[in-house]
Formats: C-alpha cells, sequence, structure tokens
C-alpha cells in the first residue's frame, strides 16, 4: 500500500508522523513518542474529524485532504 505519510525524527522514537494529500499536497502532522506509531488512529481523525478521504487510483492507495481534491486527481491521472 502507498502510504503519503513521512516520520520526521528530533529525538529517539520522537518526533512528527505528517500525511500529506496526493493533489495539493496540504499536510496534517501527529506528535510521536514512541516507536509504537499509531498510524490507524492518526488516519481516523484525518477521517472524522478532518475530512480526509482514502481512495484506491489506479491500482494505488492515496490521501486526499478533501473530495475535491480526489475528484481533480482522479480526472488528471485516469483521463
Amino acid at each position: 500500500m502507498n502510504v503519503s505519510r513521512d516520520l520526521y525524527f528530533d529525538g529517539w522514537w520522537e518526533g512528527e508522523a505528517v500525511y500529506s494529500c496526493d493533489c495539493c499536497h496540504k499536510t496534517e502532522s501527529f506528535r510521536f513518542d514512541s516507536e509504537d506509531i499509531d498510524s490507524r488512529a492518526h488516519r481516523k481523525e484525518l477521517r472524522e474529524k478532518k475530512g480526509w478521504i482514502l481512495t484506491k487510483v489506479n491500482g494505488e492507495y492515496k490521501d486526499f485532504c478533501s473530495e475535491d481534491c480526489r475528484n481533480r486527481y482522479i480526472r488528471n491521472q485516469t483521463i
């Protein structure tokens, strides 16, 4: 699965998990302080509280910050 997430470390298993929209490149970040980075909880918050959408496009999963970005990306990649 292609994940639009980068990890930025600023200590021993401390830092930020940064998720980015595959269309407009808007980012959302979550602090972590152990090697148990809870990306499931991060994605749940992105989905439920911030309206992000995970969609499979051309066989790969992509992250989008809005329905508009998802639709624009699909139009640009499949038409």
